[in-house]
């Protein structure tokens, strides 16, 4: 047996013998009132169950992790552990019997030892299963106990994540280089007496911040709340380009209620810019597309700048790993984040997700 298996072993079988003398000690001082005399003898015979017990402990344990008390089959588990409860209440007279035997002298007593298994099965039966019975009830509480602790600290580092690209969102946002360029062509909107589009734009920014500023801190928001803020975001980004960049959304319409991460989407666009669109000489696209795919969602933002292999963003980027942590945080391995080069050139960053549909109205 490995030692830290054996440490646990002997961990387990402490911690019973420490409880079953604490379980004894009262029962055997109750019957030494009755009958004043021999109280080691008493508090042996009291104490030899829940040694039993202690023995039996770790592969009690065992089967209690093997088979959880969890959904999904949880009543066929309960079955399994009640079946097996029976057996361990064998085990444990099966246990109990030889020490049995020396303490009461069945020999002496003219019952042979198959009686007297039989007969302390018959007096312990229900009580050994009953105890069997606590055992379950007790680690079944504990682990629920770890699992809402676990929970709790899990919500608190999706609270982190969100909070750290929520700042990430705002910090690209107010880039000095960004906001001096749409504060500037919002200044040659004045200057050419186009005021409508100054004041859209400028609204468009202070959307931006707001939302970010303001967020209700979800976790998740609908897709097409999602998409709309990613248009305000390459609305402005389009004034900063003028004619060099051009914006296509393809969203699929049986995606727009499904939840995605908040601000999932807006640093593969702002990634898609940065280290696309700004390096191309001609014009550049960013496209937004979404799908479903059985009980996936799909999610892909491409542009036709340089490829990876040319000296495009590779998505080591802070708000490119942020979004990885926060899918495997959210989700878990199966989902995630990757970005590819495209056979006729440009980059796909593409996020896969469980598909499910938003209850906010």
């Amino acid at each position: 047996m490995p030692v830290p298996r054996l440490r646990s072993t002997l961990r387990v079988w402490a911690l019973g013998m420490a409880t079953g003398t604490l379980g004894a000690i009262p029962h055997a001082l109750r019957a030494y009132a009755g009958e004043p005399r021999d109280f080691l003898f008493k508090f042996a015979l009291e104490l030899v169950p829940y040694s039993a017990w202690a023995l039996a402990g770790p592969l009690l344990l065992a089967v209690f992790q093997r088979v959880p008390l969890e959904s999904p089959r949880l009543a066929r588990r309960m079955g399994v552990l009640l079946l097996a409860g029976a057996g361990f209440t064998q085990l444990h007279v099966l246990l109990l019997s030889p020490v049995m035997a020396a303490l009461q002298q069945w020999s002496a007593h003219g019952t042979s030892f198959t009686e007297g298994m039989w007969r302390l099965l018959l007096e312990r039966g229900a009580v050994g299963y009953f105890e069997y019975l606590l055992f379950l009830a007790a680690w079944t509480a504990l682990r629920t106990a770890r699992s809402l602790r676990e929970r709790e600290l899990a919500q608190s580092r999706l609270a982190v994540r969100l909070a750290e690209s929520r700042l990430q969102a705002l910090r690209a946002q107010l880039d000095p280089h960004f906001l001096f360029n749409t504060l500037n062509a919002v200044a040659g909107l004045v200057r050419q007496q186009r005021n409508p589009e100054a004041v859209e734009a400028l609204a468009e920014l202070g959307h931006l911040l707001r939302v970010s500023l303001e967020g209700q801190g979800d976790h998740e928001v609908p897709l097409e709340d999602e998409l709309e803020l990613v248009r305000r975001f390459l609305g402005i980004e389009q004034l900063r380009f003028g004619g060099h960049l051009t914006v296509r959304f393809s969203p699929a319409p049986d995606t727009l209620k499904a939840r995605v991460p908040a601000l999932i989407l807006q640093p593969l666009v702002e990634n898609a810019i940065k280290h696309g669109i700004a390096r191309r000489a001609a014009r550049g696209e960013v496209h937004v597309r979404t799908e479903r795919r059985g009980d996936r969602l799909l999610l892909e933002v491409t542009n036709d700048g340089p490829g990876l292999s040319s000296g495009g963003a590779r998505g080591t980027g802070i708000g490119v790993n942020n979004t990885r942590a926060r899918i495997q945080q959210l989700y878990g391995e199966r989902y995630g984040l990757v970005l590819e080069d495209l056979p006729e050139g440009g980059v796909v960053a593409r996020v896969e997700l469980p598909f499910g549909e938003s209850t906010r109205g």
